[in-house]
């Protein structure tokens, strides 16, 4: 079902650097609404005004813009009018109207400022509905659900959908049943039995009433087929959604047949309209057997006394529904891709049923952001215990100290002074003139690329004042003050103030002023570009919000996708740690090479795929002007949605003319049996004499080398500049103590050559980055067919403890290897799974972030990971990198690692 778009638009040309809705003139004040001759337009008016104040609510927050169409209004004598007011609070308690809505008119517009929506308890509905579209059966009414009912609804829904097929082992006692209980069966048990007959009497009294189960209705006869299409979308919903009932149409409110006369009804129209709403009803699963909706219909002939055919009667029989019918598309809102949507069924259930994902599998991971009490659109971010945690980063990243305002980041201020005279005056002139006590000026060189956007040529840098009693401000320095540079410092304002709500989970009222800061000789002050738009009152950053505040910026700057996100169904696995932040905040323009040393599960990869984001919005590139290269399909394919990528061997062959940018992933794995690789990379990213140095940072691993011959890298003394990653959070203590020894082995007796002086270095720094257990086993001298047991065994566990075959690898030694063990497993699980009541499949490497077990060779795996691994027979064809496969095998396991020799 295509998503719907509102009539609405945002404004772009307001100078708030807020998501802005224009809904248009408006009457405001009760006495102006009441006066309204056109009552369409005025239900017009509020249908408008409640899908943009909807939109926001679940989008983050925003503005409404009205012009005012009553030119002698005022707010303080006639306020906003009843009918506006009721369409508000529709969508939030009453008493919470202030919390969510502050109201201010400006000249001849009328603005309403609405803060992101946060459900306040677990049972609250997480977004915000005008209608949901469900109903309910209650005794024998038909009931609409409200946002919070339809929030409880769902839930229940989608726990009974969890629940294992064998959890009961044998049929339920009988219990006696209540009176009340036993009065409904019988009723049911006896619409059955009319559904069943094949005929009725003109005006026969039914032996059974109304009730939960069933309804009974009569319509004018010439309305018949349109009072029909227009209430059955509500009673199909409300009977699969409650147990299942009966619905007979020609029968009045006493349970008297009246039936449809035969002349005024058309039977097949009718049955045509049923079959066309069943068809149209928009479901919603959360089994995985997903079964059609069931619903049968009849027309039962009615005679009349003389015993001639007087009509029918409609019977239908809808049956109860595994999980949730609506009768149409919840009415409910969303800004999307710069348009005012209304959301999919799909969308609405995933947003009103989401929770932190169920990670009991990894319970010591600590809940830095969850989703309970959070705006609609923030996601769960994890953290791995005993890594720093955000409020500690936040006070090593962004202490706040009573002693009015400090410049953080202490060396980038200071290198943006050195390297802009005048800069510092100019700043602090304008700090002094704001006369704050407590709070931050948080510089960047572009806050934009900081948060995902381009950067501006013409801005010298950012700054982001976060103080007490004032609201947050973004300045932006620049040499140019025009239009252009205004509109950049607003759109980075809105999406700072977006990325703080829904990523940061940041849930009080909160705007951020862009402000132009001309830099330079000559400087005049353009007061066309210094637009002091006004905010209510309540959007001033508290002192007490403060810490919050700075808790959100944390996340979103350190939060990253890890494979795992995908896996766990949350935005963010973990943050990256304090080294990975400042190796990503390197100076571009002044490290263009780079050479990053990185211990196994130290997130090399992830760096990777952080910088070339970073590179892409820092000089504006398009997706083809930056390549990645490794050496193995499946870590190319992974990143093949990020810019251009590429193994080796087939950058060796091809042309790149559009590169301006390489980063280089795995390189220890590299070889030069087809060419010189690295002169090829150099040629390219020193622009061929044509254009400026690109950007080569290159990611490397000695200690994971895979094969005994020359990498193709220059001698490590000339690799030149360097950062190295040393604090292992990819793999649980146990694996790390084993990858620590295997390490230890490598540099005391190498049997390739490696830079061991180096490696020592960064080994004395190495450490784990936190306390998470996990499992380390090593089985030895096993038969073929124990290893293959042994494996689907565990894994049988596993599926049992909550893991799925998207946590688990299957690694063998080489490619002929993993086609050998591929028919000796599959056969084994199958055996095993059909008991369990699951299918097994298996994939490769190529498809890491499917949902199935993947069955590859180490090489083909590196740089990747999962939950659980299992190495069978991780010995190479080469006995020299015998310790470097271990390693390689053992680095790629999270949490649980087995491994396996063949006798």
């Amino acid at each position: 079902m295509a998503t719907k778009r509102s009539c609405l638009d945002l404004d772009e040309m307001t100078n708030y650097s807020e998501v802005v809705v224009n809904i248009g003139k408006v009457t405001f004040g009760e006495k102006a609404r009441n006066n309204m001759k056109d009552s369409n337009l005025r239900k017009e008016q509020v249908r408008n005004l409640s899908q943009a104040a909807c939109a926001l609510l679940n989008s983050g927050g925003g503005v409404i813009k009205a012009e005012i169409e009553n030119t002698d209004y005022s707010y303080k004598e006639h306020g906003i009018g009843q009918d506006i007011e009721k369409s508000l609070l529709e969508l939030i308690p009453s008493r919470m109207f202030q919390k969510y809505f502050d109201c201010m008119r400006e000249k001849s517009y009328f603005f309403i400022f609405v803060k992101s929506w946060s459900s306040e308890v677990s049972t609250s509905s997480r977004i915000c509905s005008l209608t949901t579209g469900l109903f309910r059966r209650s005794v024998t009414r038909t009931d609409s659900m409200s946002p919070n009912d339809a929030a409880q609804f769902l839930k229940e829904k989608e726990s009974i959908a969890k629940k294992p097929h064998d959890e009961e082992t044998g049929p339920r006692a009988k219990k006696p049943l209540l009176d009340d209980v036993q009065q409904e069966q019988n009723m049911n048990s006896s619409a059955k039995g009319l559904y069943d007959t094949d005929f009725l009497l003109l005006g026969e009294k039914l032996n059974f009433t109304e009730s939960t189960h069933v309804e009974f209705k009569q319509f004018a006869e010439k309305n018949i087929v349109k009072r029909t299409k227009e209430m059955l979308p509500n009673y199909i919903s409300a009977f699969a959604n409650t147990e299942g009932g009966f619905l007979f149409i020609g029968v009045d409110d006493n349970g008297t047949v009246v039936g449809v006369q035969k002349d005024k009804v058309n039977t097949k129209e009718l049955e045509e309209v049923i079959e066309d709403v069943k068809n149209k009803l928009p479901i919603s699963h959360f089994c995985s057997s997903q079964p059609d909706l069931k619903l049968e219909y009849k027309m039962l002939k009615v005679y009349a006394e003389d015993q001639n055919l007087h009509g029918y009667v409609c019977a239908m029989n809808i049956q109860p529904f595994c999980c949730v019918v609506f009768s149409a598309t919840p009415d409910s809102w969303t800004v999307k891709d710069q348009k005012i949507m209304r959301m999919t069924v799909q969308e609405w259930v995933d947003l009103m049923v989401a929770t932190d994902p169920e990670i009991s599998n990894l319970c010591e991971t600590l809940t830095e952001l969850s989703v309970s009490c959070k705006p609609p659109l923030t996601k769960a971010v994890f953290s791995n215990k005993d890594l720093t945690c955000v409020r500690d980063l936040q006070k090593s990243l962004f202490p706040v100290n009573d002693n009015g305002i400090t410049y953080k980041p202490d060396n980038l201020s200071k290198e943006l002074f050195s390297e802009h005279p005048g800069l510092e005056d100019l700043i602090e002139k304008q700090i002094e003139e704001l006369q704050c006590s407590q709070g931050l000026l948080i510089f960047e060189r572009s806050w934009a690329v900081s948060i995902g956007l381009s950067a501006n040529e013409h801005v010298v840098c950012d700054a982001l004042l976060i103080a007490a009693d004032r609201s947050p401000t973004l300045y932006t320095v620049t040499e140019n003050c025009s239009e252009a540079i205004f509109g950049y410092s607003r759109s980075v304002a809105r999406m700072l103030k977006q990325k703080l709500v829904n990523d940061g989970g940041y849930t009080q009222k909160l705007c951020v002023i862009p402000q132009l800061l001309h830099y330079g000789p000559n400087r005049q002050p353009n007061n066309d570009l210094c637009v002091q738009v006004r905010y209510p009152h309540p959007y001033v950053l508290l002192r007490s919000d403060m810490s919050d505040l700075l808790h959100s910026l944390v996340i979103i700057l350190l939060s990253f996708r890890s494979f795992l996100s995908d896996q766990l169904g949350c935005e963010f696995f973990n943050l990256l740690t304090l080294r990975q932040y400042e190796i990503l905040r390197t100076n571009l323009d002044k490290s263009k090479k780079l050479f990053i040393y990185g211990l196994p599960g130290t997130g090399k990869t992830i760096v990777a795929l952080n910088i070339i984001e970073r590179i892409k919005n820092e000089f504006c590139c398009k997706s083809e002007e930056i390549l990645y290269i490794c050496e193995n399909q499946p870590l190319k394919a992974m990143v093949r949605d990020v810019c251009q990528s590429v193994t080796r061997v087939a950058f060796l062959k091809g042309n790149y003319p559009s590169v301006k940018h390489i980063v280089i992933d795995e390189a220890q794995n590299f070889r030069t049996e087809d060419g010189d690789w690295y002169a090829k990379v150099q040629c390219i990213t020193q622009g061929n004499g044509h254009c400026k140095p690109g950007v080569l940072w290159i990611f490397l691993d000695y200690l994971q080398t895979s094969h005994p011959f020359p990498c193709g890298l220059p001698d490590p003394s000339a690799q030149e500049p360097q950062e190295w990653l040393t604090t292992v959070v990819r793999n649980a203590t146990q694996i790390y103590s084993a990858m620590r020894a295997e390490m230890e082995n490598i540099i005391e007796c190498p049997q390739i050559e490696i830079p061991c002086d180096q490696l020592k270095k960064l080994l004395i720094e190495a450490k784990c980055g936190h306390s998470l257990r996990g499992v380390y086993r090593v089985k030895e001298n096993m038969k073929k067919d124990d290893i293959a047991t042994y494996v689907v065994d565990n894994c049988f566990q596993y599926f049992q403890l909550g893991y799925s075959g998207k946590d688990i690898a299957i690694l063998c030694n080489t490619q002929n290897e993993k086609r050998r063990w591929y028919g000796i497993l599959l056969s084994k699980m199958r055996e095993k799974m059909r008991k369990f009541r699951q299918k097994v499949y298996f994939t490769t490497a190529d498809f890491v972030r499917g949902n199935r077990i993947v069955l590859d060779s180490i090489r083909r795996f590196s740089g990747l990971e999962r939950t659980i691994v299992f190495g069978i027979n991780p010995v190479p064809m080469q006995k020299e990198i015998s310790d470097n496969l271990k390693l390689c095998v053992a680095s790629r396991a999270n949490l649980h690692l087995h491994l396996l020799y063949e006798m």
